[in-house]
């Protein structure tokens, strides 16, 4: 009981608690005690009772009644002392709450002093690296998907059914009438999708080349996949692995403006870069 104690002299609650009991206690028990102990008080009692006898003999009273007197004097203090009975118990029953929570206290402190006092590399570890893997896990992923949808937004990439869709235009890469051949090596737009593909290797490129409708579906077929191929030689050439590549000539198949205007077929001389995740 002394690390019971000395919890309860530590804790300023507990002693509040145990201050305010007492002189509850204390107080209820003068009060019903009071009477009982009291020298007077018999006195009155009993003559009272003489009192109350003598008059209901001259009256012509029987004794019952005055039995009947006595009786709910005696009444009313089993009633007190059956109530003064249940405070005791209860002021019990607290006490020992008090020293229950005292002694978990410190049970408690025990464990704490115990853990503290143990060399750090015998503390458990398993989990606590679990968790700081698995969000460092998550916290790289967050990084990652953040960084390429930065890197999609510079490139005005479209998102599409198919992938991230970049176009690359006619006037962008400069193919000569009928050539397939890049008048420039490197263009801007191709520069920034190789460096895209570059940082992210989970990317795989899809070019898809269009012509316009001028000259023959077959010649134009064929030269809508050799203008593919040529941006793909591009990228690879910036050191983007050419497996991740992928070639589709789409000839006058699919064009973007139904139009016969000069501007129409310049729109539709296009190569498409589908940026997919795998």
């Amino acid at each position: 009981m002394s690390d019971v104690a000395s919890a309860v002299k530590s804790n300023p609650i507990y002693a509040f608690v145990f201050l305010i009991l007492s002189f509850s206690a204390g107080l209820l028990l003068a009060y019903l005690r009071g009477p009982q102990t009291t020298p007077t008080e018999p006195l009155k009692s009993e003559s009272l009772a003489t009192e109350t006898l003598v008059t209901l003999e001259v009256a012509g009273s029987d004794a019952p009644v005055s039995t009947s007197v006595g009786t709910a004097g005696h009444a009313d203090w089993a009633v007190l002392n059956g109530r003064l009975s249940d405070v005791e118990a209860e002021l019990q029953r607290l006490e020992k709450e008090v020293v229950a929570v005292a002694k978990k206290q410190v049970a408690f402190a025990r464990v704490v002093s115990e853990q503290e006092g143990r060399p750090a590399e015998m503390l458990p570890e398993i989990d606590t690296t679990t968790a700081t893997d698995g969000d460092s896990d998550a916290l790289d992923t967050a990084s990652s998907r953040s960084r390429l949808e930065d890197d999609l937004a510079r490139l005005g990439a479209r998102p599409t059914e198919r992938g991230y869709l970049v176009t690359l235009t006619d006037s962008e890469l400069r193919f000569p009438v009928g050539g397939s051949a890049l008048l420039s090596e490197r263009p801007e737009g191709l520069e920034a999708i190789a460096e895209v593909l570059a940082r992210d290797d989970r990317l795989v490129a899809r070019v898809e080349g269009h012509t316009d409708r001028s000259g023959s579906a077959t010649k134009n077929l064929t030269l809508s996949r050799e203008r593919a191929r040529s941006v793909a030689d591009a990228l690879a050439a910036t050191g983007v692995d050419a497996e991740r590549i992928e070639i589709v000539g789409m000839g006058e198949a699919r064009p973007i403006d139904a139009g016969r205007t000069a501007e129409a077929r310049q729109r539709n001389r296009r190569v498409e870069v589908y940026l997919i995740e795998r």
